[in-house]
C-alpha cells in the first residue's frame, strides 16, 4: 500500500514538471499571416552555423542606397583612349634662371615637331624647362612661344629631331557638348593608373570656343595643363588650374596655335635680372642642355630575388663654364642604390651650352622596367 501511494505521489510531482516546462515556452508569434523568426541572442548567432535573416530598416536601404550610388567612373573606352595617349603627355618640370625647381605639372604635345600646349601658371617666371615622356625621354624646353593670359594656355616648344607623338586637338564645338563624357588624362610619371578624373560635361558656356566648362568628376589637385579628351581620344579642353573644376575648351588653342610662323623663336617669359650697370653679365637663363641622354634601367636590377622594381628620384646637375657637368648630388634618392648610381653615370655625360658662369639644375628621374 506505501509503495503504490509512492508510485502515485511520484507520477504527480513528474506530471506537474512537465505541463510547466510546456506551458513556459513561447509559442511563434504571427503578423499578419507571417511567420517571423525572433531574434536570437548575439551568443546564439556566433555560435549557431545557421545564417541570420537581416530585415531591412528604411534607414538601413537609405545607407545601401548611398553605397551604391553610380560614381563618375569613365567607360571602359575610355581606359584605351588613355592608353594610348599616355605617350603624347609629358611631366612638365620648370626651373627659375638659378635652375632651382619652381614647380611641375602636366603638358601634351600638338604637333610633331614638339609644341606643347599647358597651363600658363606652369610656366609663369620660368627661365628652364625639361619635358619628361612616359618612356623616360627627356626634352629641353626652349620656352614659350605664345600664350593667352584671358584663357590661362601657353603654348611651348621642346626639342626634338626625329619628332613626337601628338594628341589631336578638336577645333569645332561638335564634341564638346553637355552630357558628353570628359577624361583629364595626366601624365603617367605623376599618376600610375589612367585616367585621373573623367565626367560628364555638366556646364557650358555660351561659346563653346571661348567659355570655360566643368565635368561632373573630381579634379586632382596636380591636374594643371592635363588634356581633357573625348571618348575619340581627340582633346576637347584643358586643365588650367589644379584642384579646381575649370577646363578651358580646346579652341582656345586655335588662335595661339595660328599665330605661331616659320622660325617663330621660343623665349621664356622670365628675363633674368640683370644689374643695370654691370650689361655684360651672363644670361644665365639662355643657358640650355644640349645633349640629355635617359638613363637606362639597369640590367642587375633584372636579376633581383625580388623582381625588377621601380624608382623616383631628383638630381642636381651643376654644369661648368664650358657646358660639361662638373657634378651630380641627389636631392631625393629613388630608394634604391643601383638606380641611383644609374641615373647619377647618365647625368654625368649630359651637355650644356657654354657660358660665362656655372649653373645648376634639378632632373627628376622615373625608372621603370
Amino acid at each position: 500500500m506505501r509503495q503504490s501511494t509512492l508510485a502515485l505521489i511520484s507520477g504527480a510531482v513528474l506530471f506537474i514538471i512537465l505541463a510547466y516546462s510546456w506551458c513556459g515556452r513561447n509559442p511563434p508569434a504571427q503578423t499578419g499571416g507571417l511567420l517571423t523568426t525572433p531574434t536570437p541572442s548575439p551568443s546564439a548567432v556566433s555560435a549557431s552555423a545557421t545564417p541570420n535573416v537581416i530585415v531591412a530598416t528604411p534607414s538601413m536601404a537609405t545607407a545601401t542606397a548611398a553605397a551604391t550610388t553610380p560614381t563618375q567612373t569613365p567607360p571602359l573606352e575610355f581606359q584605351k583612349v588613355a592608353e594610348k595617349a599616355a605617350a603624347a603627355i609629358v611631366e612638365l618640370t620648370i626651373f627659375d634662371a638659378k635652375g632651382q625647381l619652381l614647380r611641375s605639372g602636366n603638358a601634351f604635345y600638338v604637333s610633331r615637331d614638339g609644341l606643347l600646349a599647358t597651363s600658363l601658371d606652369l610656366v609663369a617666371d620660368g627661365a628652364y624647362g625639361v619635358a619628361k615622356s612616359s618612356d623616360g625621354k627627356i626634352r629641353n624646353v626652349t620656352g614659350v612661344i605664345d600664350f593667352s593670359k584671358t584663357s590661362g594656355l601657353a603654348i611651348l616648344r621642346a626639342e626634338t629631331k626625329v619628332g613626337v607623338p601628338f594628341l589631336p586637338v578638336e577645333k569645332t564645338t561638335e564634341s564638346i557638348a553637355v552630357n558628353a563624357w570628359g577624361v583629364v588624362i595626366g601624365s603617367t610619371l605623376r599618376h600610375k593608373e589612367q585616367p585621373m578624373a573623367g565626367g560628364m560635361i555638366k556646364s557650358l558656356g555660351a561659346d563653346p570656343k571661348k567659355d570655360a566648362f566643368q565635368i561632373g568628376g573630381t579634379i586632382p589637385s596636380d591636374a594643371a595643363g592635363a588634356p581633357v579628351v573625348d571618348a575619340n581620344g581627340e582633346v576637347v579642353g584643358i586643365v588650367t588650374a589644379g584642384g579646381k573644376n575649370d577646363i578651358q575648351p580646346s579652341g582656345q588653342l586655335e588662335p595661339l596655335l595660328a599665330a605661331i610662323k616659320p622660325g617663330t623663336t621660343a623665349r621664356w617669359t622670365a628675363a633674368p635680372i640683370e644689374s643695370p650697370t654691370a650689361t655684360a653679365t651672363p644670361r644665365v637663363a639662355r643657358q640650355r642642355v644640349i645633349y640629355n641622354p635617359a638613363p637606362r634601367y639597369p640590367y642587375e636590377m633584372r636579376t633581383l630575388r625580388t623582381g625588377p622594381t621601380t624608382g623616383s628620384g631628383k638630381f642636381r646637375v651643376t654644369f661648368g663654364t664650358n657646358g660639361l657637368v662638373k657634378s651630380v648630388q641627389t636631392i631625393e634618392s629613388t630608394g634604391q642604390p643601383i638606380l641611383d648610381r644609374a641615373a647619377t653615370q647618365a647625368l654625368q655625360t649630359w651637355k650644356a651650352e657654354a657660358g660665362a658662369q656655372d649653373w645648376t639644375v634639378v632632373v627628376p628621374i622615373t625608372f621603370q622596367p
